[in-house]
């Protein structure tokens, strides 16, 4: 993509009043190209064209410094960190702990199917727990700030402060998991219960219409879907 392209691509999208998502800073290699081709960082480039405010979220980040941290921070410029895709990709650990004390806006996304192997928040929630430990200390983050990361943390990157939370006047989107059985027995966090207990959600209820009823899709058949999936995978599978 062209400087050109994306600094038009900004200010066409201000004057739509529509936000922007790229991904950005994610491997070693975005690194060594933005150095070699721009002469500068990720992060400056972006600021550089426009692509950075309270409007913009970027994907990754794997590769910020201090500095483009700190600017990410002044701006308000959020973050979709993808905990799974950068464990499979090898991209690295992403400096989430650093971005968070520093104010900026973060949440999770799962990248894609190209690059991840399931898309589950919660697996995403937990994976960002850990790897923080990894990197700092078995203390690093608690299950309780990456579930607000998964939830506050996503909405508010996104300018939906109306979601994200359970509150008067917020949307009616409530999730709701089963902890009655043996694998939650013995926990007092419910927080971290969420995290390294349930996979599956007994009731998903969205903008007060229920979506899913005692872990069963209720919208759709799901029969005929998956069965419709599995045709396609293996059509896709004999063209390769």
């Amino acid at each position: 993509v062209s400087t050109e392209l994306m600094r038009d691509a900004a200010i066409l999208a201000r004057d739509k009043g529509v936000m922007m998502h790229t991904h950005l800073a994610e491997n070693d290699e975005d690194i060594a190209y933005s150095l070699e081709k721009f002469g500068k960082r990720p992060g400056q480039y972006a600021e550089d064209l426009g692509w950075t405010g309270p409007d913009v979220w970027h994907a990754h980040c794997v590769k910020l410094d201090a500095q483009e941290i700190a600017m990410f921070a002044r701006t308000k410029t959020g973050v979709a960190h993808c905990p799974c895709s950068n464990c499979r990709l090898g991209s690295g650990i992403a400096p989430l702990r650093g971005m968070y004390d520093a104010g900026v806006p973060v949440g999770l996304g799962v990248d894609g199917s190209a690059s991840n192997d399931v898309g589950n928040l919660i697996a995403e929630a937990r994976q960002a727990m850990l790897l923080q430990r990894v990197a700092l200390g078995a203390d690093a983050m608690s299950a309780r700030t990456a579930l607000e990361i998964a939830t506050r943390g996503g909405a508010d990157v996104l300018g939906r402060p109306e979601c994200g939370r359970l509150a008067v006047g917020c949307r009616g989107d409530v999730a709701i998991w089963d902890t009655t059985g043996i694998e939650s027995a013995g926990s007092w966090d419910p927080a971290a219960l969420l995290l390294a207990g349930p996979t599956k959600v007994r009731h998903l209820i969205v903008e007060g219409r229920q979506i899913v009823r005692d872990g069963q899709v209720a919208t759709i058949d799901l029969n005929a879907v998956i069965k419709r999936q599995n045709k396609l995978a293996h059509a896709l599978k004999d063209q390769l």
